[in-house]
Formats: structure tokens, sequence, C-alpha cells
């Protein structure tokens, strides 16, 4: 008997646990109470609540805490999406990657890969796929602790992309770095688990870059990423070339991140890559005012949060 109690114990041990199915909530007053540090308690199921004509979106559980807004203006003709992402200490952004057998090798669309990996929030990242397949310099590339590819810039260059970094720490810290200053291997060596490759920086220190060179002076749909402290992201994503957005210059994102709080940030993989989704569903807006699902296919997405 105690030798069948002890099998059954193991095969309990060894089922996976299911995660907790996430609670819709009517309005925002329905917001349960928090702990100190702004999230649910332990073994509380997630809430949710999404509006997407509204343009609002909200997550809650234990670790993470995120807020999607729109904002449209007139003039400029600009609608934007800020995500600003908390996560509780110990925890950290992630990437999600289409075909782990051949990183950089196979793309797939971003909400497919939020989809199968019930992923809370995610974003486009650095393409670098593109650049492999180009034969271009690929940059400084680290997912799940282990670089994928170290060739990029010795010096800095007035393009997009610059190849500039950001590598993300499982404590929580972030940091971004030009693309000579850290390799691949120095980040792995200090713990780094995610290391993406785009650029320019935008914001270092507290202090905005200069970004009038002509070839950040575009308006174009953006995906860019901030760093307000460790643990507290802003995720944004400008759309453009559509009726309602004209897009954007590196120098307003810029703006609109540091208006966010925003330390540090940098710019990532725009135009036709730019994606920004809750729960699997993209939060962008076609030209008729409904849902834009983004149908270019990427390597990976940044994500924070699972369900």
């Amino acid at each position: 008997m105690k030798r069948l109690l002890a099998l059954l114990m193991v095969l309990l041990l060894a089922i996976p646990t299911a995660y907790a199915t996430p609670i819709p909530l009517n309005d925002m007053t329905e917001v349960p109470e928090t702990n100190d540090e702004g999230f649910l308690p332990e073994g509380s199921d997630p809430v949710y609540f999404k509006d997407f004509e509204g343009g609002y979106w909200f997550y809650l559980d234990h670790a993470l805490r995120l807020e999607i807004t729109r904002t449209q203006t007139s003039k400029p003709l600009l609608t934007y999406y800020t995500a600003d992402i908390y996560l509780a200490p110990g925890t950290s952004m992630y990437t999600v990657t289409y075909n782990p057998d051949h990183p950089g090798r196979t793309n797939g669309l971003p909400h497919t890969m939020a989809q199968e990996h019930n992923v809370v929030y995610a974003q486009s990242g650095d393409f670098y796929s593109y650049r492999v397949s180009h034969d271009n310099y690929p940059g400084h590339i680290v997912r799940d602790g282990e670089v994928l590819y170290k060739k990029s810039y010795s010096k800095l260059l007035e393009r997009v992309p610059n190849l500039a970094t950001i590598g993300f720490f499982p404590s929580g810290k972030a940091e971004v770095n030009e693309a000579w200053e850290v390799s691949a291997q120095e980040y792995v060596d200090r713990g780094a688990t995610t290391v993406m490759a785009f650029g320019p920086i935008l914001i270092r220190n507290g202090e905005m870059a200069d970004l009038t060179a002509d070839a950040f002076s575009h308006k174009e749909p953006r995906s860019c990423f901030g760093i307000v402290e460790p643990n507290h992201f802003v995720g944004l994503l400008v759309e453009g070339r559509k009726d309602h957005s004209d897009g954007a210059t590196l120098a307003s994102c810029a703006q609109i991140l540091s208006d966010m709080g925003c330390w540090d940030a940098i710019n990532l993989d725009g135009g036709n890559t730019a994606a920004m989704l809750f729960m699997g569903e993209s939060v962008q807006m076609n030209n008729r005012g409904g849902v834009d699902e983004n149908d270019r296919a990427i390597p990976d997405i940044l994500c924070a949060g699972t369900y």
C-alpha cells in the first residue's frame, strides 16, 4: 500500500500544473485589491479587461500588471499605443521563437506565436532573420541565454538599424548599449537571457539622443521599447501608412517614451514588422476601424506574462 501511495504521488507531481483561466472584467471598477507591490496575491485568478473600440486593455495577475492605451491626435495625424508593463521582482521580459530548432532561419506570424504560448503581452522585436537571410551583419543576438549571432558594427552609424542592443536579465533589469560596447558573449557572461539588436538608441541615462539625421526623420510605423527602471518597461507601437496615422519620426517616439518616464529606450524594427498583441489579439486598427492583424512573419516576439 505504501509503495502504491508513493507511486500515485509521483504521478501527481508529474502532471503539469494548468494555467489559471483569466477572468474578464465588465469594467475597471471590478479590479480586485492588490498587494503592496500592485499585483494580485499569489494563487488569485488573473483578471483582464479589453475595449478595442475605446482603445484600452488591462491585465493583472501575481507577477504582471499591464495597461495598453491607444492615443490619437489630428495634428499630427497619429495613432499610437503605449504598453505600461510592471513585472514582479525576479521575473523578466522573454521571447517566444517560432522555430527554436532553427532560430533566425524560419519565421512565423506574431499572433500565432502569442496564441500558441498563452502570451499576455507581445511586441515585434528586431527581425534579425531578415539580416541573416540577406547576409548582412545580424548584430549581437542572444535568445534563452544562448549566443546566436555576434557580428556587429564597430562604430556609431546614422542608419536604421545601426545594431544598438537592448539586453534583458532574469532579475528584471534591462539596459541599452551601442553595437560595439557589449558583445553577445559579454552579455551572456553577465547573465543576460535575451539580447536584441536594432537601434538606434532613443534615450540613454535620461538624455534623448540626437535623432535629427535624415535616416531618422521619416514618418513611419514604429516599434520601440523603453526602460523606466528594473521590472518597469514601456512598449510603444506607432501606426503608419494608414488613413488615421501618418507614422512618426524617431525623435517623436523618443519624446513619447520620455514623457512615460523612460530612462533608456531603443528603436526596434518598425514598418510592416510593427506588431503589438494582447492575449494573442492585435491591438492595431485598420482603415475601417476594425482589427488590423499583422501578417509579416518574423522569427520571434518579445513577451511579458503567460496565462
